[in-house]
């Protein structure tokens, strides 16, 4: 259920207003989209929050019947990036994309298209993603649908919903979400216009969704093994897949200097 926040400054109330209204403007009052955030703004009131993106990915995960929602933003170099989380599966599911180089996430910021997989434990998504599904399913997850936001070349992001047991949603449900999706983005590229966003951008082959310590680490690993920081993002996942460990509790257990990466026996 929808929880009530944190007071936010008045300033905050009215930047997330100000760009409502301009979708409203926009899109029309009486759009669907115009409709939308007048629903989402009289929900947030009823429970006193902001408007704001992170109170959207809320309110469809709950509509959705989901269990955990995370918002991937990217700029415009293409680096990726989780915004918003909730529960277990929206922090954990992103990270074992990075490790394993391959899932929803990825395709759908790829691909421009929504990704809807009811049960991730199916024969044909474990042939689709031989080392993701498995992973995702030992981690509680077992449907996964992830919804791009996406205008033309420009893809600002992938809306996540997941949940621990199968679901195959309804049509209408899944209209609904895409309309938060296209919500979300016009929330994001109002922020943009306002200066207070990250720019989106098209979408680039990479998918380097890793946090601070990773990059840190990276650097580290990649100065042990006098070697390109490529390769040494390639050694970091490959052992955080083998010894079945998140990368970034790895990447902490590096740059503290509690583990090593020895170059390969004949390499030098």
């Amino acid at each position: 259920m929808l929880g009530r926040g944190r007071a936010h400054p008045r300033s905050s109330s009215r930047d997330a207003l100000s760009r409502g209204f301009a979708i409203r403007d926009v899109w029309g009052e009486h759009s669907p989209l115009g409709q939308l955030w007048a629903e989402v703004t009289a929900l947030a009131g009823e429970h006193g929050r902001v408007p704001s993106v992170e109170f959207v990915c809320e309110v469809a995960a709950e509509r959705f019947g989901t269990a955990g929602s995370c918002l991937v933003v990217t700029g415009a170099t293409g680096v990726a990036k989780v915004r918003s989380a909730s529960g277990k599966l929206g922090s954990r599911i992103p990270e074992i994309e990075v490790t394993v180089g391959e899932g929803p996430i990825r395709d759908a910021l790829e691909l421009a298209s929504p990704v809807v997989i009811g049960d991730l434990d199916a024969v044909r998504v474990l042939r689709r993603w031989p080392l993701f599904a498995p992973l995702a399913v030992e981690q509680g997850a077992r449907a996964c649908f992830t919804f791009p936001l996406a205008v033309g070349v420009v893809r600002s992001g992938v809306l996540v919903l997941l949940n621990g047991s199968p679901i195959e949603p309804e049509p209408a449900i899944l209209r609904e979400t895409l309309l938060f999706a296209d919500l979300l983005l016009a929330m994001m590229l109002g922020e943009q216009v306002a200066g207070g966003g990250p720019a989106p951008g098209p979408a680039e082959d990479e998918f380097p969704l890793v946090g601070r310590e990773v990059h840190q680490a990276t650097g580290m690993v990649a100065v042990q093994l006098n070697t390109h920081p490529d390769i040494a993002f390639a050694r970091l996942r490959a052992r955080a897949f083998a010894e079945g460990r998140r990368l970034s509790d790895l990447a902490a257990d590096v740059v503290a200097r509690r583990t090593w990466f020895a170059p390969d026996p004949g390499t030098e």
